[in-house]
């Protein structure tokens, strides 16, 4: 697996800690929903259930926030087939760090938010 990093190697010094934790957290997510997804798990999976995720991601410990994260990252895909509405109500709606799965074709994917700084 790769990653794009952490805020410390990706965002400028000086970046705000709270655009930061947003950074990791869109980062640490997918990690740990595509470890659920591989043992067949959705988003209505336990906390007991997430750690074991987390542990095996090599992610852990995760906070309150995090795990909403990865609860919404495990949401069923969007695809073409929804509604332009969906989607925006979905994509728009998205707390920060927050990953969206879509579905093109027969490929999963995660959006993943990475905040910038300006």
């Amino acid at each position: 697996m790769t990653s794009i990093g952490t805020a410390r190697h990706f965002q400028p010094h000086g970046t705000p800690g709270h655009i930061c934790r947003d950074h990791n957290r869109a980062v640490l997510a997918p990690a740990v929903a595509l470890e659920a997804l591989r043992n067949g798990l959705g988003p209505d999976l336990t906390d007991a259930q997430l750690d074991q995720c987390a542990a095996a991601a090599e992610r852990h410990p995760l906070s309150d926030t995090s795990r909403a994260a990865v609860r919404t990252a495990l949401e069923p895909a969007l695809s073409a087939s929804d509604t332009p509405d969906a989607v925006h109500e979905r994509l728009f709606t998205l707390p920060p760090g927050h990953p969206l799965r879509m579905r093109v074709g027969d490929q999963e994917y995660f959006l993943v938010p990475v905040p910038i700084t300006l």
